[in-house]
């Protein structure tokens, strides 16, 4: 018997700092977004791994993974037109982010309402980043909602 993976496994950390959350603006298949730092989940890695992997690769930082937070499971994304399988950890660290040449992403702490409030953000990120905070944001009301996926 074959046992298959999640498909399209990604991973995305809240870091918070004070009364804000590092957010990363970026361009998802031409569609300004905003979300969680992280990425993809390479062979061999752990989820935890990669987590650590990304914000070093994406910010320069460097974080440890606390808890999980929302495990939504296999979703389909209308931003990438695909599947994909998030994982959301809390995850703690220092420094202040550092966003290397070849990343096309800004990296920016910001308050989580507004970044949830922006129609930017996908819904099980605003879920991740609620459970975080121990109280539920206000999510817009978006047509073709879902996560990027796709993103390195």
């Amino acid at each position: 018997m074959t046992v298959h993976g999640p498909q399209n496994l990604r991973v995305y950390g809240v870091l918070r700092r004070g009364e804000e959350v590092l957010i990363a603006a970026e361009v998802v298949v031409g569609r300004d977004v905003l979300k969680l730092p992280g990425g993809a989940v390479e062979p061999g890695e752990t989820p935890e791994q990669a987590l650590v992997r990304e914000f070093v690769e994406e910010g320069s930082m460097q974080v440890e993974p606390i808890r999980l937070l929302h495990a939504p499971g296999t979703l389909y994304s209308h931003w990438i037109h695909g599947l994909y399988t998030p994982l959301f950890y809390e995850v703690r660290g220092g420094g202040e982010p550092v966003t290397p040449p070849d990343e096309p992403l800004e990296l920016r702490f910001m308050q989580p309402d507004e970044a949830a409030a922006s129609g930017l953000m996908a819904e099980p990120e605003i879920v991740a980043l609620g459970r975080a905070l121990g109280r539920a944001l206000a999510a817009p009301v978006q047509t073709g909602a879902g996560h990027g996926g796709g993103e390195a």
